[in-house]
């Protein structure tokens, strides 16, 4: 016999003397304390940098809410124009001569 046979031999004759395997059950409230686990939300705190744009973002929307209500005005104005009175190559041509 070869050392590793040697070795088989006794890991076999010590597995046979192990004592038998016990109820190994959960114990009393494991299922329920892991399904509470699994269903808790655990929502992670934002960043500053998530903070921070989001407000940029705020900022953003109400400038440009503040830059269409100052403008107003002139934005419905351009609405009722005649699109043939504003051309830009009559315009040209007229300054010209």
């Amino acid at each position: 016999m070869n050392p590793s046979e040697k070795s088989w031999q006794r890991l076999v004759a010590l597995a046979r003397r192990a004592p038998g395997a016990s109820d190994e059950s959960a114990p009393f409230g494991f299922s329920t304390r892991v399904a509470a686990l699994a269903f808790e939300r655990r929502e992670p705190a934002p960043s500053m940098f998530a903070r921070l744009s989001l407000k940029a973002a705020a900022v953003a929307c109400a400038l440009a809410i503040a830059a269409v209500a100052i403008n107003y005005s002139a934005i419905t104005s351009n609405f009722g124009a005649d699109p043939a009175a504003d051309d830009p190559v009559d315009e040209v041509v007229s300054v010209g001569s």
